[in-house]
């Protein structure tokens, strides 16, 4: 009777061990880059945009000050597939320069191959995997974010809306909202149209007529494009209500990643990502436009798996790699705090 009771209590502990073993598991799942972005794919697209950036004219490149700061103090840092990206010394933001006019680039991201399979091949196969694990997510923080504000928006708007994914996500949190979308190509505004999202098939420099309209504008994944980093954030500047939100989210150079990679980053890819500014440039830039509160983080999930699987090599990554999976999610949680990722998120407010 006593050895069973014994047998009893060890099995319980053995399962209460068993269960936090899985529990800790689960904490160093992190999600992975090919995950959401297949390395096949990954090549194929990357292959295609060196091929496109061959076919500009260089001798209609235009030569700017940073995008950041406006600062005309610069030196040349890295060059990718004949392109020149310079460091600003006054902010430290990356950027291209020279670049295409902006006429050039319209016209590139309307008939370049590249973005034709981004949009017809590329994107479709990860649909899905980016909704579970890229959209699903984002949508539910924001919606935690603004909690904390005290902050219901009555109207969204998705700038670089797509075919409507992460609208769809938006709205399973901010149920009371009404959603819309912004979209440059005729056929994702089409679909997203379909599916009861009203969409304005327009970039957001010609959105005037949706001038001062919503309580909360987000863009994802579009500064590092423009032209006019100014120009745009201006665009959104005009899109939001007074007292109303933006969110921007893109890539920064402070972030892991691009520090270790350097010009063997696969985010770095002309003309396609041409800005990446820093923690400074970012702030100046939308407080420059006029928006009075500026809060930039890095919850970025991906830089230490980029890294490791990158093929790049030095002997601090050697040795991270050689501490295993705790090791590596912890280092990614003390980037994401100390503003260290280059996946940046920007709240502002008008």
């Amino acid at each position: 009777m006593f050895k069973a009771r014994i047998e009893k209590s060890n099995l319980k502990s053995l399962l209460l061990i068993i269960i936090t073993l899985k529990a800790c598991e689960g904490v160093y799942l992190q999600m992975k880059e090919n995950e959401i972005r297949p390395k096949e794919l990954l090549t194929q697209y990357l292959n295609l945009v060196e091929l496109d950036s061959k076919k500009l004219d260089k001798a209609q490149f235009l030569t700017i000050d940073c995008p950041g700061c406006g600062s005309s103090k610069y030196r040349t840092h890295i060059q990718k597939n004949d392109f020149t990206y310079v460091l600003c010394q006054d902010c430290g933001s990356l950027f291209c320069n020279p670049r295409p006019f902006e006429s050039i680039l319209d016209r590139f991201y309307k008939t370049a191959e590249s973005s034709r399979f981004w949009s017809e091949v590329f994107f479709p196969a990860v649909a899905e995997s980016r909704r579970e694990k890229l959209f699903r997510p984002k949508a539910k923080r924001i919606f935690e974010y603004f909690k904390k504000e005290n902050f219901e928006p009555a109207e969204i708007c998705d700038v670089g809306s797509g075919y409507g994914i992460f609208l769809e996500e938006l709205r399973r949190y901010f149920v009371s909202s009404d959603v819309f979308g912004i979209e440059p190509s005729p056929t994702m505004a089409e679909i997203s149209t379909k599916k009861g999202i009203e969409t304005l098939n327009a970039v957001a420099e010609d959105s005037s007529e949706w001038s001062g309209r919503f309580d909360l504008v987000i863009s994802s994944e579009v500064i590092e494009h423009v032209f006019s980093v100014s120009k745009f954030i201006s665009s959104i500047f005009n899109l939001v209500k007074p007292n109303g939100y933006c969110l921007l989210t893109g890539l920064g150079y402070e972030g892991f990643d691009i520090l270790t990679l350097q010009e063997r980053s696969n985010s770095i890819f002309p003309p396609h990502h041409l800005n990446f500014m820093s923690i400074q440039g970012f702030e100046l830039a939308f407080k420059n436009v006029g928006f009075s509160k500026v809060e930039v983080l890095t919850p970025g999930e991906l830089d230490v798996d980029i890294v490791l699987n990158s093929g790049y090599k030095n002997e601090f990554l050697r040795v991270l790699k050689e501490r295993g999976a705790k090791a590596s999610s912890e280092f990614q949680s003390f980037l994401k705090k100390y503003k260290l990722s280059s996946h940046i998120w920007i709240f502002a407010r008008k």
